[in-house]
């Protein structure tokens, strides 16, 4: 492991000599700085090039901390969502995972309190409701684009770590992530609208952005909800 000092602060990375033409420098989910760079660039080029992108590697890993330290932990207490919803979550010991709902407050029954376990039943929760409400979501949605859409699409529904919904246009199919039902109705449907217009524009040009604004005038205030992955999941 290769290492930098910026500011007082220590930047380690990973290299590795490739048959690339430039030097590459990825920052990993985790934080983990990989540097890849051709044969025969000195050791002090790499250097350079890793402190010239310092400003961003340490940036990136301050929004990776805050991220980690704004999750939810799934502990008694925390608030989790359902389609906006805020409801305080009760951990209890049972011999089966389930989940129960009850008006202001959700019930995880687990046999081992390991928080992956927490986390993939609120997944399931998320993915029942999902199944549940996203249908219909879809169905309002529609006779806004009576022009684009001429037969109901396919709606399929999964957990995504990248994207909140996905559009094939020529196999009339429309993904959407399970985890958009945490957030509330409005946002759920601005990214129904966001895919639909994708039956008109592959792309994202201001053609796009100006259909999408006809239908959806708000778009850019729930963009900003999800962009800023507000910790309802």
């Amino acid at each position: 492991m290769n290492f930098v000092t910026y500011n007082d602060e220590i930047i380690e990375y990973s290299f590795a000599r490739k048959n690339v033409k430039n030097i590459n420098l990825r920052i990993r989910a985790d934080g983990c700085v990989a540097v890849s760079a051709p044969r025969g660039v000195p050791l002090s080029a790499i250097e350079s090039f890793v402190l010239l992108n310092a400003p961003k590697i340490l940036s990136v890993r301050r929004r990776i901390k805050e991220n980690e330290n704004r999750k939810i932990k799934f502990e008694n207490g925390d608030g989790i969502f359902i389609l906006g919803k805020r409801y305080e979550l009760s951990v209890r010991q049972s011999g089966k995972n389930k989940y129960a709902v009850k008006e202001n407050s959700v019930i995880f029954y687990l046999s081992d309190f390991s928080y992956d376990n927490r986390a993939a039943l609120y997944d399931k929760l998320l993915s029942d409701t999902a199944k549940r409400e996203f249908e219909g979501i879809v169905a309002e949605c529609l006779p806004l684009f009576p022009q684009k859409i001429s037969n109901p699409p396919k709606l399929k529904i999964r957990r995504m770590k990248s994207q909140w919904g996905n559009c094939r246009a020529l196999k009339n199919v429309v993904t959407l992530n399970s985890r958009l039902a945490a957030y509330d109705r409005d946002i759920i449907k601005f990214v129904v609208c966001h895919e639909f217009c994708h039956f008109s524009h592959q792309n994202h040009s201001k053609a796009f952005y100006d259909s999408l604004s006809r239908v959806m005038p708000k778009w850019k205030e729930y963009d900003k909800v999800l962009n800023n992955k507000l910790n309802y999941c």
